[in-house]
């Protein structure tokens, strides 16, 4: 009985993760752009062709607002880290040198806040790859 509730507690636990890791990367992928495009258009209050210092402008607070994330999650790292043994966070395999310890799968817990950011860049690019192609009307020139 113990070992049945500890796999629904385990299978819980990890759709909970799931489900924050999915949502956080579509609200940080796309929600932070949207926010400052509307920021700009209540500003700009005009229709019409977007004009250089509102590209600018929308340019500038996506750019302040993932550097402000960064920071965020950099700080909740820290604080998620053990300090009292002074562990060292778990280096990706990409960003491994050959004299590291080797590489032993499943020895480390994934981070959460890495696993946040590498899917928001996944979910981005999708997302900016299916509007290129789709919706934005014959970005493809045509022969």
């Amino acid at each position: 009985m113990t070992e049945m509730l500890h796999t629904i507690r385990r299978a819980l636990v990890g759709t909970g993760s799931t489900a924050f890791t999915l949502i956080g990367a579509i609200v940080i992928g796309f929600g932070v752009p949207l926010l400052w495009i509307y920021l700009a258009s209540k500003l700009y209050g005009k229709p019409g062709a977007v004009t250089g210092p509102v590209a600018l402008f929308i340019g500038t607070g996506i750019l302040v607002s993932y550097y402000g994330l960064l920071l965020g999650a950099a700080w909740v790292r820290a604080k998620m880290i053990d300090r009292a043994t002074r562990e060292r966070p778990r280096r990706a395999s990409w960003n491994r040198s050959m004299r590291d310890t080797p590489y032993r799968p499943g020895h480390h817990g994934s981070d959460p806040i890495e696993r946040l950011f590498v899917v928001t860049a996944v979910i981005s690019l999708i997302g900016f790859a299916v509007w290129f192609l789709i919706f934005a009307g014959a970005p493809v020139p045509s022969t």
